[in-house]
């Protein structure tokens, strides 16, 4: 008899545990008024967007390239259409630059 105690105990327990991960996560659901998950904001480039947040960022114009096109590439799941569009505008400004450079010979 002692034993189907023990081994009630331990599935009970086991229950128990196997729970605590499922109620744990049930309050890091952040909800809108309507009670549907809200989606996790990715955030932007500001840097890049709008040349807020730099720090001492000193790219050169080849990284600049290669950040705006990461930047472009994440899409509107990000970006405003706008946004993206400024973007790109100024990863073509940033490539005639450096495409100006190799030509004469500043590479």
């Amino acid at each position: 008899m002692n034993n189907i105690g023990r081994t009630t105990a331990m599935v009970a327990a086991s229950m128990l545990f196997s729970a605590i991960p499922i109620l744990a996560d049930e309050g890091n659901m952040g909800s809108t008024d309507s009670g549907v998950p809200q989606v996790q904001q990715v955030p932007k480039d500001e840097c890049l967007l709008v040349s807020m947040n730099c720090g001492r960022d000193t790219d050169s114009i080849q990284q600049r390239i290669y950040r705006l096109n990461r930047e472009i590439g994440r899409g509107t799941d990000v970006y405003t259409p706008e946004e993206l569009q400024k973007l790109q505008e100024e990863r073509d400004d940033y490539q005639r630059q450096f495409d100006l450079m190799m030509e004469n010979g500043g590479g």
